[in-house]
């Protein structure tokens, strides 16, 4: 299943190289730039706004469950974790933890999942705004000679592109494994670890941060 992964980060690679060379050099520049800042600025953004999101509105509906599934069980704590479903396996099988620690220690799990929704959002936001830019760049390709010129640079800075698009693409992979939790027998760690192409782009991955 490895190589299904790794067809398509060739996939991915190659569409960025050939749509960079289509637009040309400075429009795929100003692209460039702009997914790096975007990506720049949502990373920046969703590791600090990440922690006040999770506090305003998740820590309380988190208590909530937690209170509401001891209160449930008629105080008996081992069960009330065990009916916890949405805890991690490693979580309910800590039967004789508290509430306020089963809440405390959910906080480093879902911190992670808050951040990369925040990062997708600034993310997909700030490109759109730069590929206002890119439009408008994309006429110099019709003048004589400089277009030529633009068009072949532009194929070479796509290859970076291709290189970005991808690292994203190794990041959404890792969200959408780490949040099915191995349910999807196709989208698992221990497949994807076996991908060349994940392996390349995964070795800097942003999100696996100890709050």
């Amino acid at each position: 299943m490895a190589w299904i992964y790794d067809l398509l980060f060739v996939i991915v690679f190659a569409f960025a190289a050939v749509s960079s060379w289509r637009k040309g050099f400075l429009a795929s520049l100003a692209e460039l730039v702009g997914t790096v800042v975007a990506a720049g600025v949502a990373i920046f953004a969703s590791s600090t706004l990440a922690g006040p999101v999770y506090e305003t509105f998740l820590s309380g509906s988190v208590s909530a469950k937690v209170e509401s599934a001891v209160a449930q069980s008629g105080g008996d704590l081992a069960a009330a974790v065990q009916g916890m479903e949405f805890l991690p396996a490693t979580v309910r099988e800590a039967g004789s933890v508290l509430p306020e620690q089963i809440t405390t220690a959910l906080q480093p799990i879902l911190l992670p999942f808050v951040q990369v929704l925040l990062f997708v959002v600034l993310c997909l936001v700030l490109r759109w705004i730069f590929r206002l830019v890119v439009g408008l760049l994309c006429h110099v390709n019709s003048v004589p000679l400089v277009g030529g010129i633009n068009l072949a640079l532009g194929l070479v800075l796509g290859l970076g592109v291709g290189a970005l698009d991808c690292w994203v693409l190794a990041m959404l992979l890792w969200f959408l494994a780490s949040v099915t939790l191995g349910t999807v027998d196709f989208l698992t760690m221990g497949i994807l670890k076996q991908s060349v192409g994940y392996g390349i782009f995964s070795a800097y991955n942003p999100f696996l941060t100890h709050y």
